[in-house]
């Protein structure tokens, strides 16, 4: 392995630092409303412009927190899903498992090792701009997704892909909100279920959303959309 000389490391870490304090400020104070001053600032750096020098505007330190953060969730689900390929078996909530727990580290940790400012900026984004999520996404789309996709749709033969793949991305869009909003005021509130159980009954919910039975209706205007011929009975 090649090793890193003092000034790259240098740089490597004032990149880290500069994503990390990027990432934190966004999800406190929106994407519109910090600088890259500020940015600056909160990741101690005395040059003034370093923030523009390592990346030039705010939408390549957005797209840098998402490079950042996807791979690291890319590494904990692949974790997830070698697990279930060694025990042979990928039933809907061991997939529902998979899909969520990679991204739900628990905020008793604190929010920067829980996850909580990520989540909140990618809620944010999710909200203010999707089609700049949904492309950040696919640009950083880990081997991972890749390979769960694989083994969802063996695992559910009888959910038509298309419908599968959707589910998914929903159930994914459902769990980043959720707990982004949980994160940031639930887990002290004594009406929420603690952590472990709110994790736990997302995944089961997830696992029945994935796996539920698909209607006739539903096919049938699938089937529409892509163009086959639809007999007049519906089936």
């Amino acid at each position: 392995m090649q090793k890193l000389d003092s000034h790259s490391v240098r740089k490597r870490d004032t990149r880290v630092q500069l994503i990390l304090a990027a990432e934190r400020l966004f999800a406190e104070r929106s994407i519109e409303g910090v600088s890259l001053r500020e940015i600056n600032l909160a990741a101690n750096q005395r040059n003034t412009s370093a923030a523009h020098y390592y990346f030039g505007s705010k939408d390549a330190l957005i797209d840098a927190i998402f490079e950042l953060r996807r791979g690291e969730i890319g590494s904990r689900r692949d974790a997830l899903l070698e697990r279930m390929e060694a025990d042979g078996h990928a039933d809907p909530r061991a997939l529902a498992e998979a899909l969520i727990v990679p991204i739900a580290n628990d905020p008793r940790k604190g929010p920067a090792e829980g996850g909580r400012y990520y989540l909140e900026f990618v809620a944010q984004v999710l909200v203010t701009t999707p089609a700049q999520a949904g492309a950040l996404m696919r640009k950083h789309m880990q081997g991972a997704s890749v390979r769960w996709g694989v083994m969802a749709t063996k695992s559910l033969p009888e959910v038509p892909h298309g419908i599968l793949m959707t589910r998914s991305l929903l159930m994914a869009r459902h769990a980043v909100m959720s707990l982004a909003a949980y994160n940031k005021a639930g887990w002290h509130v004594d009406d929420y279920l603690a952590f472990d159980a709110y994790l736990s009954d997302m995944i089961d919910a997830a696992a029945g959303y994935l796996s539920a039975s698909v209607s006739e209706r539903t096919l049938e205007l699938t089937r529409l959309r892509s163009g086959d011929t639809v007999s007049g009975n519906g089936g």
